[in-house]
């Protein structure tokens, strides 16, 4: 019989490993020019690349809306700026956080209006998950890896929840974290998509079906771990800043008054490991009135081997919300810890 001591060291031992906080602080901040091989999208709607990372984040979406608001009228684009146009029709930064969960400013000074937007969430996981060495080379490159294996105790595999699963090539995992009403949701797919919100589309869609097949008696193996599954994720590691220079220059009228963009910039810090996630993001977007240019408008089952080791989508949303309020297409491992 356990005494009530023994059952003390182990409840201490697990609080000790169920972290509160992901470790690591985020790296340095670099210019996206420092990263060949990724690129950052003003909106979900901006055609993604097959062989750069993309990403996504919302905070620049929330400063336009500031602006808009400033200005308090309809805004006239001409044609030739289609990323602008994109831009100004985006409504999938709405509601994909809390009024407390992200910052907005606004201000005019003379002919300029300035707009800023930030916002930082942690993510930690309840448990810590396992770490593993060597194990995952992503693009040809060997880079850290963590996740959790069938195998392991019950507090583990509660963090990882599969939501589809075909085969090994594409499947949808999420990672909860101790705040539940956040979500993190990796997709390892063969398929191409054109954009963000296409992508997003389409994982819903096959979330539903893996709800289906869950309570299916031919199906439900999928959704259950068994003793040889395994999840393998990379680490992740960035803090990139970078200025939209196909909006910078860009000019739209409203109430008469022509107005043209003079700062579009964008700031994106993510973490990723087995203690949990963490992202930081700010953006600025400034604008001057532009009076002297012209404008235009249980069965055994083979083991499943759900293993991140090339192209996949991450995205980070509210689990009420219809849109994502952060998400990636990872092609390479420049965003990625190396080992």
């Amino acid at each position: 019989m356990r005494t009530p001591i023994v059952y003390m060291l182990a409840a201490i031992l697990l609080l000790l490993s169920c972290r509160q906080t992901p470790k690591q602080a985020f790296p340095e901040e670099k210019d996206i020019s420092e990263y060949e091989q990724t690129q950052f999208l003003p909106t979900l709607e901006h055609r993604i690349s097959t062989d750069t990372n993309s990403v996504y984040c919302a905070t620049l979406l929330f400063a336009w809306d500031e602006v808009r608001n400033i200005i308090g009228a309809p805004l006239s684009i001409s044609e030739e700026y289609q990323d602008l146009i994109l831009l100004n029709a985006s409504t999938s930064y709405r509601n994909v956080l809390k009024d407390n969960e992200y910052k907005v400013k606004g201000e005019v000074q003379g002919n300029l209006i300035t707009a800023r937007a930030e916002f930082d969430k942690s993510l930690p996981f309840p448990c810590e998950l396992q770490k593993f060495n060597n194990s995952l080379t992503f693009d040809g490159q060997m880079v850290a890896a963590f996740g959790v294996a069938g195998y392991e105790r019950d507090e583990m595999t509660n963090i990882v929840d599969i939501l589809y699963y075909e085969n090994d090539d594409n499947f949808i995992i999420k990672l909860v974290p101790t705040d539940t009403e956040h979500e993190i949701i990796l997709f390892k797919t063969g398929n191409a998509y054109k954009t963000m919100a296409e992508m997003v589309a389409a994982s819903d869609s096959l979330i539903q079906i893996g709800k289906q097949e869950r309570g299916m008696d031919g199906t439900s193996w999928k959704y259950q771990f068994e003793d040889d599954d395994m999840v393998i994720i990379p680490d992740m590691s960035f803090n990139i800043s970078s200025d939209f220079n196909k909006l910078i220059n860009n000019t739209f009228t409203a109430k008469q008054e022509s107005y043209r963009i003079i700062k579009a910039w964008q700031r994106i810090a993510f973490l990723l490991n087995e203690t949990g996630a963490k992202i930081e993001s700010e953006a600025e977007l400034e604008m001057a009135l532009d009076e002297c240019s012209e404008f235009e408008e249980p069965v055994r089952h083979e083991p499943k081997r759900m293993i991140f080791d090339k192209a996949f989508f991450l995205i980070l949303h509210r689990s009420d919300a219809p849109h994502p309020y952060c998400c990636m297409h990872l092609v390479n491992s420049e965003l990625m810890v190396k080992e």
